[in-house]
């Protein structure tokens, strides 16, 4: 937090670093490319188009060559995939202009991608986080070691040092956004960074610091959107209603379960940070659903039977909800979610109490609650 106020007492001050959005021209990128190890298919491209995500299917020719064009009026992230490999995609930002891609079917999210200023930068902030994050999960396995020897000690220090390295990727973040103001990235950093629940500040103020063309690029819109839609979500507000269809087709709304607390878990059959985190749900289910407590699943999930099937497969049996949309299932995009796993928790009067609840910690407040 103390890096981002220092950000925001900073601006007015500072030296945009090239390229800028101010300065930007529309055009036309040609993307081009090889994917080792295919001599025909298709991968997926997907963009933002307005306020919308678009899709294009692009052919895959022998030697697993690939091109594709299309016109952008701002620089534009993109994620590459190939089909049904949804959580693997390669990400990338497209400037007017030539967009090589080198990659290989069993990795193409780590393909080299050379061409293109706004996209130098983003692999410039990769790196940064990369080497930060390589020190960081060097932590795990002396943590495990400390953990299996019973040394509580090691095991807290080293905690600290793993909170450290993660205090030092926001800061670095932090500076790089500022130092970059003036393009896309930082308001992409911003996102990343902020853009979960209880940042609302934080993130108004990094907003505060973009230049005014970045504030109303695609990501600076994004946020401000957030700004907006954090203070309606927010730890005291009411949960706004929504319905959804569950599995047998019914609609379901949020408001038929008042008088009870229920945690609005929105996941997917495809994430496997979500089913990860499943087994934790299920436990506190069965651990508190004979007092006043239900879960309501919210699937951002397009194949119902891979839906359904995971329903089965994790042990889900409480009531599950989607519109098979995808990102733009409506109750997801009426709570911003952006990320998930995702959940917030509701007391019986409809009012949010708690968000983003993880493993142990979900546990420790229903106890709190329904003690």
């Amino acid at each position: 937090m103390l890096a981002i106020v220092v950000l925001a007492a900073c601006k007015g001050n500072v030296d945009v670093t090239s390229p800028t959005l101010e300065s930007f021209e529309a055009g036309k990128v040609s993307l081009s490319g090889k994917v080792a190890g295919l001599d025909s298919g298709f991968v997926e491209l997907m963009y933002p188009v307005g306020s919308t995500n678009h899709t294009d299917t692009i052919k895959i020719t022998k030697g697993g060559n690939f091109s594709f064009e299309t016109k952008v009026t701002e620089p534009l992230q993109m994620m590459m995939r190939l089909p049904d490999t949804r959580g693997s995609e390669l990400v990338f930002f497209a400037d007017p202009g030539k967009l090589s891609i080198l990659g290989n079917k069993d990795s193409l999210w780590a393909a080299e991608i050379t061409g293109g200023a706004t996209q130098m930068l983003f692999k410039e902030v990769q790196t940064g986080f990369k080497n930060i994050m390589v020190k960081r999960d060097a932590i795990y396995d002396p943590y495990k070691a400390a953990e299996a020897a019973g040394d509580t000690g090691q095991m807290k220090r080293l905690e600290a040092q793993y909170m450290g390295y993660e205090e030092e990727a926001k800061k670095y973040a932090d500076g790089f956004a500022l130092k970059n103001r003036g393009s896309v990235v930082a308001a992409y950093l911003g996102l990343a960074n902020y853009g979960q629940a209880g940042n609302t500040a934080a993130l108004k103020k990094l907003y505060d610091t973009l230049s005014p063309a970045v504030r109303k690029s695609f990501f600076g819109n994004k946020i401000n959107e957030l700004i907006s839609v954090m203070g309606r979500t927010a730890i005291g507000a009411v949960a706004p209603d929504f319905t959804q269809p569950d599995v047998n087709g019914l609609p379901v709304t949020l408001t038929s379960f008042r008088g009870k607390y229920v945690l609005v878990d929105f996941w997917a059959s495809w994430c496997q940070p979500c089913r990860q985190e499943n087994p934790n749900v299920v436990k506190a289910y069965n651990t508190f659903k004979d007092k006043n407590f239900t879960v309501l699943g919210v699937s951002l999930d397009q194949d119902k039977a891979a839906w359904q099937k995971a329903i089965a497969a994790d042990g889900l049996f409480w009531t599950q909800v989607g519109d098979m949309k995808y990102w733009q299932n409506d109750a997801a995009r009426l709570y911003k979610i952006e990320s998930i796993p995702a959940n917030m928790l509701v007391d019986p009067n409809g009012v949010i109490v708690a968000k983003d609840l993880r493993a142990d910690a979900l546990q420790q407040e229903l106890a709190r609650l329904l003690k």
